[in-house]
Formats: structure tokens, C-alpha cells, sequence
């Protein structure tokens, strides 16, 4: 496997200066960022696929096995705090259960049928993504969550770093890192992680901001659950509405504490206009506050 190789590069790496250990992983670090360049135009077609598919209610799955599976979840548990996804329509499955998050679960990779079964208990749709992450791209679980959703014909994105390996093989769409021999051989939490986390970055930011969950750069649709992020959508709402940070807040507190609702409020004045002109442009704040009063 490509995961599994052993570069001749990092030969004696445990006799090398410390500073020099440092640099190398750095390099490794950004050559396996680099090797991403190479996937755009897959992940053109991934989001292009993808967007109808969430509009007409379709749910984001994520799936892996160890590292791959803590990305999964990790990825799963980010987008209703900073996009208010629908807690409901994003879900991982990662071998072992939760109880595989802080410590590894024995055998648990290796089990094709568990795969199988996690996947149909949340009964996939054809109108449901799977996004399966395995660098090695032949772990049994994750196999196994691939290959039932393919059957129920839902659209499946696999990510690996193993090239003509059954995931990608298998998948509808192929995204393949190729970031090569780890400087410690097999560590794939290192190069192929990193890939991972920043392939699961680009896809569903990207999916997000089409999805008209945020306006220019600003999250417009963060839940604000602590002090930090009250002050962010403050600011957020005051960059936007051209407005101070008391009016901001006031707005905020009047609007249950919606970005975008405080936003049209402040344009029309009237709490249940803004509301039925958010509803008319489906989300999009852009369309709503260049719109005429």
C-alpha cells in the first residue's frame, strides 16, 4: 500500500539534530497540502453533484476508521455551530462507536459486516452523500458503509491515499491524495491526515457558501452559544448593517440571536418582513439587502 512504504528519505531520522526532524515533517506537512492541487476539478464536480442533492433534503454522511474516523466526526460535529446545518442531515459512523473517539476499539477496522449494518440502521437515500475516508483506502468498516450505500444509490465520495484501492475504485467519486510514504512509515494520522482534514475543508465550506449559509466572509449562520461567539455575530451584524456594536447586540437580542435576520431587520425596520424576505430568497442575505425596500 502507499500508506505502508517506507521513504529512503527519512532514513536514520531518529539520529538527525532535532531542528532538521523538525523541518522535515514541515516540508512533508506542505508537500501532502500541495498534492491537493492535483483534486480541484474532482472536487468541482463533488460539490457540483452534491448541491442538488442537499437541496432536496439530502443528508452529508461521513465515515472512517481511526484517524480517518475522528476527522469524520470531527468534520460532522463542525457544521451546525458554524453553518446551522440541520444536526439531523450530517452524521458519521466511525468504527468502534464513540467509544473509539478517545481510545482505539480492538478489531473494530477490521469488521466489513459492523460497516454494513451502521449504515443501513440511519436507512440511506439516493438522495443522501456518503463521504468515506480511509487512507489506505482498504479498511474493512469503512468498505462496508461504502458498499451499502452505494446499493441504497447514494452518491458516495471516497478519499484515500492509496491509489487503485477498493475504496476509490469502488466510489462514485474518486478523490485520491497522493501524498506518499509518511516520514514515520505508516503513520497516516501525518501526511494523509492532514490531506484528509484539508480534502473535508475545501468540500464542505465550499458546499456551505453555495448553500447561502454565509455572506462575503462572515459565517452568518453561527449559532452563538458562548461569549466569544455573541461578540463574533455582533461584529458580524455591524459590518455588515453598517451599524455600532450596541445597535448590533440590540438587533441581535430582538432577532433570537440570527445573524441574518438581524441584518434584514435593520435594513426594513419590520421583524416579520425580514423574515418573509429571508424565507423568498431562500437563505440568501445577499439577494435580500441588495434588494429594493
Amino acid at each position: 500500500m502507499d500508506t505502508e512504504n517506507k521513504s529512503d528519505k527519512y532514513n536514520k531520522i531518529d539520529l538527525w539534530e532535532t531542528k532538521d526532524i523538525l523541518e522535515s515533517i514541515l516540508e512533508s506537512q506542505l508537500n501532502a497540502v500541495a498534492s491537493i492541487k492535483k483534486l480541484i476539478e474532482e472536487l468541482n464536480i463533488a460539490v457540483t453533484k452534491c448541491l442538488p442533492l442537499l437541496e432536496s433534503g439530502g443528508r452529508i454522511i461521513f465515515a472512517g476508521a481511526g484517524t480517518s474516523g475522528r476527522m469524520a466526526v470531527q468534520e460532522s460535529s463542525e457544521l451546525y455551530p458554524t453553518f446551522s446545518w440541520p444536526k439531523n442531515k450530517s452524521l458519521f459512523l466511525i468504527a468502534g462507536g464513540q467509544k473509539s473517539l478517545i481510545e482505539a476499539v480492538e478489531n473494530a477496522e477490521d469488521n466489513l459486516s459492523q460497516g454494513e449494518l451502521d449504515a443501513k440502521k440511519i436507512k440511506p437515500t439516493k438522495k443522501d452523500i456518503f463521504i468515506c475516508l480511509a487512507a489506505s483506502g482498504r479498511t474493512p468498516y469503512t468498505l462496508g458503509v461504502l458498499r451499502t450505500a452505494n446499493l441504497a444509490g447514494a452518491l458516495t465520495i471516497g478519499i484515500s491515499s492509496s491509489s487503485n484501492s477498493p475504496l476509490l475504485n469502488e466510489s462514485k467519486i474518486k478523490l485520491f491524495a497522493n501524498t506518499g510514504a509518511e516520514v514515520i512509515a505508516g503513520s497516516t494520522r501525518m501526511k494523509a491526515g492532514t490531506a484528509q482534514k484539508v480534502i473535508l475543508n475545501m468540500l464542505t465550506t465550499t458546499l456551505m457558501i453555495r448553500l447561502n449559509r454565509t455572506y462575503d466572509s462572515y459565517m452568518v449562520d453561527l449559532v452563538a452559544t458562548n461569549e466569544k461567539l455573541n461578540k463574533r455575530a455582533a461584529y458580524i451584524v455591524s459590518g455588515i448593517s453598517n451599524v455600532n456594536l450596541e445597535t448590533a447586540h440590540e438587533a441581535l437580542n430582538f432577532c433570537h440571536g440570527k445573524v441574518k435576520l438581524a441584518c434584514v431587520y435593520l435594513k426594513y425596520q419590520d421583524l416579520k418582513k425580514a423574515e418573509e424576505i429571508l424565507i423568498e430568497n431562500n437563505g440568501n442575505l445577499r439577494l435580500c439587502l441588495d434588494s429594493k425596500k
